[in-house]
Formats: structure tokens, sequence, C-alpha cells
């Protein structure tokens, strides 16, 4: 898979979040993943939720499916604690 975005954009999230959108495919290719779906400026956007071993934190990525083999991520960060929460009690539903 292919991630593109915006130098400009990235540097935006880098001193917003702390985390570069080079990083979405540690996100995006996690096997314990959270996908959520919405549409926000009439755009079909996509949300993986989970927990990032090697940062060890629970990390949100926002993106868009541009191709078969291209995703664009928004944003990068970590959850909030209502995200947090659901993927917490996402895990123990799914995981246990």
């Amino acid at each position: 898979m292919q991630f593109i975005f915006d130098p400009l954009k990235d540097e935006l999230n880098v001193k917003k979040h702390g985390i570069s959108l080079d990083q979405a495919g540690v996100v995006f290719n996690h096997p314990d993943k959270i996908t959520l779906s919405s549409v926000r400026q009439g755009e079909d956007r996509l949300m993986d939720i989970t927990l990032v071993e090697i940062h060890g934190v629970v990390l949100v990525l926002v993106y868009v499916i541009r191709s078969e083999d291209t995703v664009r991520p928004i944003s990068l960060r970590r959850a909030s604690r209502a995200e947090r929460t659901l993927y917490a009690n996402w895990i123990k539903v799914n995981k246990s």
C-alpha cells in the first residue's frame, strides 16, 4: 500500500500531534485495529484506532482510500479518552 500526503500537511500534523504522517502504515497495517467510517466535507473517510506497541500509545489514523493501492492520510494522532475507551472495550469483546 502506498501512502501519499502533502509535505506541508505532514509538517502541520507533526507540529500539532507530534507524529509524522509517514508513520501511517504502522496503524493502517496493524492486525488489531478498529476501522470506523464517516463522511466529512462530502468525502468518505475512514478512521483506524489501535494500540501501537512501539509507541506504547493508542493512535488514531484518519484517511481516505484513493485507489486500490493508495491511501491518503489526513491525520495521525494520539487517541482521545473516548477513543481509548472504545478501543479497550472492543479488545475485551473481540480478543478474549
